[in-house]
Parts: structure tokens; C-alpha cells; sequence
């Protein structure tokens, strides 16, 4: 049998997938994924999210905005820093 997931699972399998295909062209590495309770707090160009998944060049990062809506996005990984949980300043929702 299989079960439905919530419309937040849907939304993030959607970003998810968008973000796939917004992959940057220059780095052909492996894709590896953080674990699900595992994700490094991150802070990058003034948001504050999580890391999902990483390659050599880039981070995948997600994070909910002011009005609460799910975003992800690569950046590059000289403009990740990996902060501790009393620096961040994300969502607990998240």
C-alpha cells in the first residue's frame, strides 16, 4: 500500500526537484546527501538554512522565508558557513 505524503512533503519533493535541474553545469561530481537528521545549520548571503547535499564546488541549501514557504538552492561552497546552533537564526520549522 502506499501512503501519501503531506502537502509540505509534496512541496519539498517539487523543490527538490526543481533545484536538480537548476544544478550548476561546471561541477559533474557526484551528488552526496546529508542525512535526514544530520543536516550542518548554514548560514549563506544572509540566510540562515540547512545543508542537504553537497558535491566539491556546491552546497545544496534549504530554508523557509519570512512567510514560511520551503526554498532550495545551490550555492557556492565558499559562501557557506557552517554555524552553530546558537548562531542560527533559521526556522524551527525547518
Amino acid at each position: 500500500m502506499i501512503k501519501s505524503g503531506s502537502p509540505e512533503d509534496m512541496e519539498r519533493m517539487m523543490a527538490r526537484m526543481d533545484a536538480d535541474k537548476s544544478r550548476p553545469i561546471d561541477d559533474p561530481a557526484p551528488i552526496r546527501e546529508f542525512p535526514k537528521y544530520g543536516k550542518p545549520l548554514v548560514h549563506v548571503s544572509g540566510i540562515y538554512g540547512k545543508a542537504v547535499a553537497w558535491t566539491h564546488k556546491y552546497g545544496l541549501i534549504e530554508w523557509l522565508d519570512s512567510s514560511g514557504k520551503y526554498h532550495l538552492g545551490w550555492a557556492h561552497s565558499s559562501s557557506i558557513k557552517r554555524v552553530t546552533s546558537e548562531e542560527w537564526k533559521g526556522d524551527s520549522k525547518l
